[in-house]
C-alpha cells in the first residue's frame, strides 16, 4: 500500500513540470493572438479626429491620416527602438509643415519603475514641437532622465525614426543621418571580461577568481547595472529582444552566458561574474564571526521554491506582455537605487543574513542561478547518457563507481557549491554547502534535528522574502 502511495506521488511530480510548462505555452500563445491591434483604433492615439488612413511606404510603418472631408491631419509612423528591457514601440504624429504633432507610447518591455520616472518627467510629450531638421539632443530643454537613460534613449531614437522617415520620404526635407549601432567603450568592457572569466573558468585559475569577482561588481553592477535578470531569457520567449544593432551588448550577456553554459555544461556566470553574488560572498568572508551552519531542510525548501517563484514570474510576464514584470530581483536596488519598496525591504534582509549564510539569495531565491544550474545540468546529464549508449556495458560500472569517488572540479560547481576557497577551506565549504542541499541528491530520510533559535531565524527570514518578492511582482505590475 505504501508502495503505492510512493508511486502515485512520484507520476504526480513528474506531471507537475510538464503542466507548468503547459501553462507556460498557453499563456505565451494566448498573449500574442490576442496582442493585435485594430489599426485605425491604434492610429486615432495620435490622431483622434481621423477617419480612415492610407498606408505608405517606409521601413517603418507609416501612414496618412485623413478626416471625413479628405484633409490630410498628419503623418503616422509606427516605430521602435531599445530600451532597458526591450523594445519601446510609439505611434508618432507629423505634421505637413515637418514639426513633431504627437507621440504616444503604444507598447514597451520596461521595468515599470524605470519607465514610470521617464514618463513623470514628462516624456514623450516634451518632444512634441521639436522639427524634423534636427536631432531630438540638440535641443537644450530634452535631458536624459538619471536612473533611467536607455529607457529614455530609447523613446527618443524611436520618436527620431518615425520623424526622420516622414521628414525625407513624405515631407522632402534634409534630416540628420540616424545612428543606429551603439557600443561604447564600456561595453567592449563587459566583452573583455566575459572573456577572462570564461578563459579563468576553464582553465582553474581559481586564484584570478576574487579579482574578476571584484571587477564584476564594479562593471557588471555599478558602471553598466548591466546583471543577468530573468526578465532577459524571458524577453526572448516573448520575443522582445532589443535590436541588435541599437544593443549588441544584450545579446553578448545575455545569449553568450546561455550559449556557453549550455555548450560547456557549466554555470560559470554565477560563480565569476555574477556581482550580487560576489557581493554576498564579500560579506560573508568579511564579517562572518560566527560558526553557523543552517539547517538542511530549511535552505532544500528555500532551494526548491524558486522553481515557483520562476514559474509565477514568467507566468505573469507572459500573460501580461511584459517581461520587465518578471524582474524582481534586489539587483538595481542595490547596484542603481532603484527599486520598488519591496525589492529595498528583500535587500537589506538579504544583505543582513548574507553576513551569516555564504550567498544568501543565490542559494535560496535567485532564479537566474537555478534556470542556468538546470541548463548546466541538462547538458552534462545529456551527454552521459550519449557516452553510456556508445560505451560497452561491461565498462559502465566500472566508469561508474571511479566518478562516484571522483570530487567535481571547482568549476562545474554552481552558486551554493561554488564558494572556491583558495587555500585548502574549499572541499570544507564545499561539503558544508551539500549538506545544506542534501536531500535535493536523494538525502531526505536523513535524522531531523529541532530548529535552533538561528535557524528559527531564517526561516522567518525566508517567509519575509517570499512575501517580498510577491510584493515585488505585484508593484512591478503596479497593483500595489
Amino acid at each position: 500500500m505504501m508502495i503505492n502511495t510512493q508511486a502515485k506521488k512520484a507520476r504526480g511530480w513528474v506531471i507537475l513540470p510538464f503542466l507548468a510548462c503547459f501553462l507556460l505555452l498557453v499563456t505565451s500563445v494566448y498573449q500574442q493572438i490576442s496582442d493585435k491591434h485594430d489599426i485605425l483604433a491604434l492610429l486615432q492615439q495620435g490622431e483622434p479626429t481621423a477617419t480612415h488612413y492610407e498606408e505608405l511606404e517606409g521601413i517603418y510603418k507609416t501612414y496618412g491620416l485623413y478626416d471625413q472631408a479628405e484633409h490630410l491631419l498628419s503623418y503616422g509612423v509606427i516605430a521602435s527602438a531599445s530600451g532597458y528591457g526591450g523594445p519601446i514601440t510609439l505611434l508618432i504624429n507629423v505634421s505637413q509643415e515637418g514639426t513633431l504633432k504627437n507621440a504616444v507610447l503604444v507598447e514597451d518591455s520596461e521595468t515599470p519603475l524605470y519607465l514610470r520616472k521617464v514618463l513623470e518627467a514628462g516624456y514623450p510629450e516634451n518632444l512634441i514641437g521639436k522639427t524634423v531638421t534636427q536631432p531630438l539632443a540638440a535641443h537644450e530643454d530634452i535631458d536624459s532622465v538619471s536612473g533611467a537613460t536607455r529607457t529614455t534613449d530609447g523613446i527618443m531614437l524611436a520618436v527620431e525614426k518615425g520623424m526622420f522617415q516622414v521628414g525625407k520620404n513624405q515631407l522632402g526635407l534634409t534630416v540628420p543621418r540616424l545612428k543606429t549601432f551603439h557600443f561604447q567603450w564600456q561595453d567592449g568592457l563587459v566583452l573583455l571580461m566575459l572573456l577572462v572569466a570564461i578563459l579563468a573558468s576553464a582553465r582553474n585559475m581559481k586564484k584570478l577568481r576574487p579579482w574578476i569577482s571584484a571587477a564584476a561588481v564594479f562593471v557588471f553592477g555599478f558602471m553598466e547595472n548591466s546583471s543577468l535578470t530573468i526578465g532577459n531569457y524571458l524577453s526572448i520567449v516573448a520575443l522582445k529582444m532589443p535590436a541588435f544593432s541599437e544593443r549588441p551588448i544584450w545579446y553578448v550577456i545575455v545569449i553568450g552566458v546561455l550559449l556557453v553554459t549550455l555548450l560547456w555544461g557549466r554555470n560559470f556566470y554565477c560563480s565569476w561574474l555574477c556581482p550580487f553574488g560576489a557581493v554576498q560572498e564579500g560579506l560573508y568572508k568579511a564579517l562572518n564571526l560566527a560558526d553557523y551552519r543552517p539547517n538542511s531542510q530549511l535552505i532544500s525548501y528555500a532551494r526548491k521554491s524558486r522553481w515557483l517563484f520562476l514559474w509565477l514570474a514568467a507566468m505573469l510576464a507572459l500573460f501580461f506582455n511584459n517581461p520587465g514584470i518578471a524582474s524582481f530581483e534586489p539587483f538595481s536596488v542595490f547596484f542603481d537605487g532603484d527599486g520598488n519598496t519591496s525589492q529595498w525591504m528583500m535587500m537589506l534582509l538579504i544583505l543582513l543574513f548574507s553576513i551569516f549564510i555564504l550567498r544568501f539569495w543565490c542559494r535560496c531565491f535567485c532564479p537566474m542561478g537555478v534556470l542556468l544550474d538546470f541548463i548546466a545540468s541538462g547538458r552534462r546529464k545529456g551527454q552521459q547518457l550519449f557516452r553510456n549508449k556508445l560505451e560497452p556495458e561491461e565498462g559502465k560500472a566500472e566508469k561508474e563507481e571511479r566518478q562516484g569517488e571522483e570530487e567535481p572540479g571547482w568549476a562545474e560547481l554552481g552558486p551554493v557549491e561554488g564558494e572556491a576557497l583558495e587555500e585548502g577551506g574549499m572541499k570544507k565549504e564545499v561539503a558544508a554547502s551539500r549538506a545544506c542541499s542534501g536531500c535535493q541528491k536523494g538525502e531526505s530520510k536523513r535524522e531531523q534535528h529541532p530548529l535552533s533559535s538561528g535557524d528559527k531565524l531564517v526561516a522567518a527570514a525566508l517567509a519575509a522574502i517570499w512575501i517580498l518578492i510577491i510584493g515585488a511582482l505585484l508593484q512591478n505590475m503596479g497593483i500595489i
